[in-house]
């Protein structure tokens, strides 16, 4: 290629000087207004972005002073003027201003305002800048009012330790019921490792790191431990450790909550203690109705052993040798009898934990007949039909004795002209989860009860028997205790015709035998 042909290639880009290419790049910027001002302040050029953002076409300003743009105060002001006058005494003016568009509507403006000299130095006009920030100030004016109410927030939770952490989890926030509740005012613990707020056992479990971790990677962990005040104290503590991320996943700190467990512990603790208690005062008032008839029958079998003994020791005093031995087994008979009866009453009343095991529901109801018929007295029949062999429940025997001997005295109760209590046992199958259950049946042909009554039957401490006679903690226990060994309880009656309880209790294999040696 020889140079003419160079020559007429670069020749179209010449004609392009670099007046006209910044010309170019003044009216391509859409994002800010930029036009050129006289000394005087009138306007000698016009950009899209000016057009955009104020919304006047190039024809409407061109020639017309630019304080078009300013609000009726500031024109009172004066502030057109001023900013002109500190541009040309300063080079520069710069503000932030709200100004006025074409159809009247107000923006908020960052302006500057640039002197421009020829190359001799004279004043020749002024360059000027507009951008539109109503909406960053907006946006920034939304993310202050969100932190002031986050902080009013926090600051207004005086039950609760709320801090911030920062990404190796030391302190950076501190409300005030951190300081009510852990003792350390701000400037104490600002910039302090969270782990000062841990017992030395939870330091030593390497606790406080596995939080940071877990939180990190699983976005929140929670644990119950044991929370150090300023003072020494300790106290029983759930925290809860929130990772706080971006969008981009990236981690920025930690949401740090803590909670004072220790006066509900306590009174959980208290509960547990005094549902003891009424558990066993249950047991005891129980205990004490069956006194009557189990003194009668104590009474009748010391009765059966003494006249044993005697007829035995009078045999032999009359050479009877061969007459002793039947008046001997009659009186081991009858020790044997008051031995079982004294297991039962001792079952009954002893205070043990819940030991569920897998028990033969129609041995242990066929077992207790005698003790049931002591109880509820010569009146009353007790007509007991077990189901099925191999019919095996899993609970605890000693507390299901109690259900059925609570619900046999309820039964007795209701029945004072005496009748009928019937008690079956039989396999069932549950429609829910397809399980196989035990049912239990207890029923009576007493007095009944009415709509309103049976709806509260299971309420604690509701009875319908007469002040001192019943605590009405019976059948509140039996669904307590049916419900914590997976089954199911359901209450018919109706009043001047009986009342039927049955109880659901989950079913389980027959243990295995075990190998003769």
């Amino acid at each position: 290629m020889n140079q003419q042909e160079e020559s007429s290639i670069d020749a179209p880009q010449d004609r392009f000087t670099m007046e006209d290419r910044f010309e170019l790049l003044v009216h391509s910027v859409v994002d800010y207004a930029i036009y050129m001002l006289d000394t005087d302040g009138y306007i000698t050029s016009w950009n899209k972005g000016a057009q955009q953002i104020k919304g006047y076409s190039a024809h409407e300003v061109m020639g017309r002073h630019f304080s078009i743009f300013y609000t009726d105060e500031d024109r009172a002001a004066g502030a057109p003027a001023k900013a002109l006058s500190v541009a040309r005494a300063e080079g520069r003016f710069n503000g932030e201003a709200w100004r006025v568009r074409r159809d009247g509507s107000r923006f908020l403006a960052l302006v500057a305002i640039d002197a421009v000299h020829n190359r001799q130095g004279n004043l020749i006009g002024f360059a000027k800048i507009t951008r539109d920030i109503t909406e960053r100030r907006e946006t920034v004016a939304r993310l202050e009012e969100s932190e002031r109410r986050f902080r009013l927030f926090v600051e207004g939770v005086p039950d609760v330790a709320i801090c911030m952490l920062d990404v190796c989890g030391r302190v950076r926030h501190w409300n005030a019921g951190a300081r009510r509740l852990c003792g350390y005012d701000s400037e104490d613990i600002i910039g302090e490792p969270f782990a000062t707020l841990f017992a030395e056992s939870s330091r030593k479990a390497e606790l406080v790191d596995k939080l940071l971790c877990e939180a990190a990677g699983a976005g929140i962990r929670e644990v119950e431990h044991q929370g150090l005040r300023k003072d020494g104290s300790c106290f029983v503590a759930h925290t809860s450790l929130r990772a706080l991320k971006d969008t981009g996943g990236e981690l920025h700190g930690y949401a740090f909550i803590i909670r004072d467990l220790s006066e509900r512990r306590a009174t959980e603790n208290e509960l547990l203690a005094t549902r003891e208690q009424l558990l066993q005062s249950q047991k005891l008032d129980a205990l004490g109705q069956l006194t009557g008839g189990v003194a009668h029958d104590f009474n009748n079998i010391l009765q059966a052993i003494t006249g044993g003994l005697e007829m035995a020791s009078l045999r032999l005093a009359r050479g009877e040798s061969d007459k002793v031995q039947y008046h001997l087994d009659s009186a081991v008979q009858s020790v044997q009898r008051a031995m079982h009866l004294t297991r039962r009453l001792l079952a009954f009343a002893r205070r043990q934990p819940l030991m569920p095991s897998c028990v033969d529901l129609n041995e242990l109801v066929t077992s207790m007949a005698d003790l049931l018929e002591r109880t509820v007295g010569a009146r009353i029949g007790v007509d007991i039909k077990p189901g099925p062999a191999n019919l095996y429940v899993f609970c605890d025997a000693s507390q299901l004795e109690t259900v059925l001997l609570s619900l046999a005295i309820n039964g007795r109760d209701a029945m004072p002209q005496g009748g009928l209590l019937s008690i079956s046992t039989q396999l069932a199958n549950s429609d829910t989860d397809g399980k196989d259950y035990a049912r239990l049946v207890v029923s009576d042909n007493g007095s009944g009860m009415s709509r309103e009554t049976m709806a509260r039957a299971f309420e604690p401490f509701f009875t319908t028997k007469p002040q001192g006679q019943g605590t009405g903690l019976g059948l509140s226990m039996i669904d307590g205790f049916v419900r914590q060994s997976s089954g199911a309880i359901h209450m018919e009656s109706t009043l001047g015709e009986g009342t039927r309880v049955e109880i659901l209790l989950p079913a389980c294999e027959p243990p295995s035998p075990v190998p003769a040696a």
